[in-house]
């Protein structure tokens, strides 16, 4: 994909200097175009294409929707929180993080993973060393936590819990009341992922 298209040695002329400025303006403006209807359709893949199974619906932890898979991409801070004030469910993720490009991924299912990325790192790029915000339709959500024999429960601001593994500290589980998705919050370090769990800043994106 990154591979440059040639069809000759030859240069193209140089414009006049006077066309330069216009060039380069029409340039910027195209550039953004592209990145609002990139966006624009994005929201309607995430809103349109989706059965009438809807989250209330739900008895598994992977959930029960039908929607249509996104492949990943990424998406600065400002463009998530556009997306995730006009698509009819939460979108969690751990706040913004200077110099980090935020990968939106969606399964048929209906799970929406975030994964943070460096700069250099492009969406799609394998390997688990990100931290990854998945939210899960999940009827019932806090109350399913609630009923897990196994493990921890921790309360955490908004009213909500975190699940934490007796055996597995990479990753937590959250829910929060009256809200019918569950949450992942997953750290390549041991214990960081309950420590932001704690800290409130996971939320709904926007």
């Amino acid at each position: 994909m990154n591979e440059q298209l040639t069809t000759g040695t030859a240069e193209a002329p140089s414009p006049p200097s006077g066309s330069r400025g216009l060039l380069s303006s029409r340039s910027l403006r195209l550039g953004v175009v592209i990145v609002v209807l990139a966006l624009v359709g994005l929201i309607i893949w995430l809103t349109v294409g989706r059965s009438s199974s809807s989250p209330s619906s739900s008895s598994n932890l992977r959930g029960s929707v039908v929607a249509t898979p996104i492949d990943p991409v990424a998406l600065s801070s400002s463009g998530l929180a556009t997306l995730a004030r006009t698509v009819a469910q939460p979108i969690y993720w751990a706040g913004a993080r200077p110099g980090y490009l935020y990968e939106l991924k969606r399964t048929s299912n209906g799970n929406v993973y975030i994964r943070y990325l460096p700069q250099g790192v492009s969406a799609g790029a394998p390997g688990a060393k990100y931290l990854t915000v998945a939210t899960y339709p999940f009827r019932n959500a806090l109350q399913a936590l609630q009923n897990v024999p196994t493990g921890r429960l921790v309360s955490i601001p908004g009213g909500g819990v975190v699940l934490v593994s007796p055996t597995y500290d990479k990753s937590v589980h959250l829910a929060y009341p009256n809200v019918n998705y569950q949450v992942e919050v997953y750290a390549p370090t041991s214990g960081t992922a309950l420590s932001l769990a704690q800290s409130g800043q996971v939320q709904p994106a926007g």
